[in-house]
């Protein structure tokens, strides 16, 4: 909400406001400021109460914002901005329908350019099938990270559009998708929500996929998949170029026996990109997933030493293109190095949510992968 929004032709009148606001908070003072907003000095905080009031004033059009200045905590009420006029919803299936072409063309290209798949150990495979098999991998992980979100926004009443998908070339056929939020959070637990869910779906999602391509694997032996390596046909990786999450399910789900490989198919791609989506998504910079589970643990301060050090991150590791893209953007950005911010943004994250957070770090840590090694 920007605040420098003024308050004209109010419908109600200031003491009639002044009323409502005072059925909810101890009121200290109550004035109109230089613009004409109406603010109140508040002596209490009340996160279900400001959450009512929020409910109260939505009926008028206006909109209430809380912040700790100082010593005091201020409360102004602003006119909601003008609604935005419903836009169609073509263009999100529009680009659905692409995406959907564009992954499963990186499915059909990753497949026949895999030698090891399409000429030896999967020769007799539908290669349509297959490309079919990626697609819906890779499209279930991506969809159901936006549903998480999806999902948080109706559960807090908050408006937001259908998910914008991104197509793109081989070999992921997709930079992911966009939400755009069309209300703010209420508070502190609403924004983490939101932040939180689309990652944790996006997660569970990889990880049923990433079991599905361990089951699906072919056990070589050590010699023949050496020979293999030599031709360029398979990589002998681990950690960090594969996720730690894939290193801890394989001895529980496909155990190796001594003297041989696991060779994965195209399915372990989709999880390896779906991993990748979850660690770049759950870094704790600016807007990102994880900008908004910080914003809501630390608040304005926390969150610009938190995206610091995930802008960190992605340099140490490789990802300095899209480190320098979220900078490029956080510097153009009218709010700058801040995130998202809840309307109340004084009540801090409920305990529950606390005990979240190190499942938040869990995922970026067993999500973390490389494009190459560092």
């Amino acid at each position: 909400m920007d605040e420098g929004h003024g308050f004209e032709q109010p419908p109600l009148s200031f003491q009639e406001l002044k009323q409502m606001v005072g059925e909810s908070f101890t009121l200290l003072d109550a004035y109109l400021d230089a613009r004409g907003v109406p603010t109140f000095l508040v002596a209490n905080v009340s996160k279900l109460e400001f959450k009512a009031l929020t409910v109260k004033l939505e009926k008028f059009r206006l909109i209430p914002m809380l912040r700790r200045v100082g010593d005091s905590l201020v409360l102004r009420v602003f006119m909601k901005p003008p609604k935005v006029k419903t836009r169609s919803v073509l263009l999100n299936f529009l680009l659905l329908a692409v995406t959907l072409g564009t992954i499963y063309l990186a499915g059909y290209y990753g497949f026949i350019s895999t030698p090891v798949l399409s000429e030896v150990l999967m020769k007799d495979a539908n290669v349509y099938f297959q490309s079919a098999t990626f697609a819906i991998s890779l499209f279930g992980i991506i969809g159901l990270h936006e549903l998480g979100h999806l999902m948080a926004c109706r559960i807090h009443g908050m408006d937001f559009s259908l998910p914008y998908f991104i197509p793109g070339p081989p070999p992921f056929g997709t930079f992911g998708a966009v939400v755009s939020l069309r209300s703010p959070p209420k508070n502190r637990d609403e924004l983490f929500d939101t932040g939180f869910a689309g990652p944790l779906a996006g997660f569970l999602a990889t990880i049923i996929v990433s079991v599905i391509s361990l089951r699906q694997g072919f056990l070589v032996p050590i010699h023949q998949a050496a020979a293999w390596a030599e031709k360029g046909w398979v990589k002998m990786v681990g950690w960090p170029m594969i996720p730690l999450i894939f290193e801890l399910l394989q001895p529980l789900v496909r155990p190796i026996p001594p003297g041989f490989n696991l060779i994965l198919t195209h399915v372990e791609f989709a999880a390896w990109v779906g991993a990748l989506v979850t660690f770049l998504n759950i870094l704790p910079v600016w807007q990102l997933d994880g900008g908004h589970i910080s914003r809501a643990m630390w608040g304005e301060k926390g969150h610009r030493y938190a995206s610091l050090v995930g802008l960190g991150v992605l340099f140490a590791t490789g990802y300095w293109f899209f480190a320098l893209f979220l900078l490029f953007w956080m510097l153009g950005s009218r709010r700058g190095w801040s995130g998202a911010e809840p309307l109340d943004d004084v009540s801090p994250l409920s305990p529950g949510r606390r005990l979240l957070y190190p499942a938040a770090l869990i995922i970026l840590g067993l999500s973390f992968v490389v494009i190459t090694s560092f």
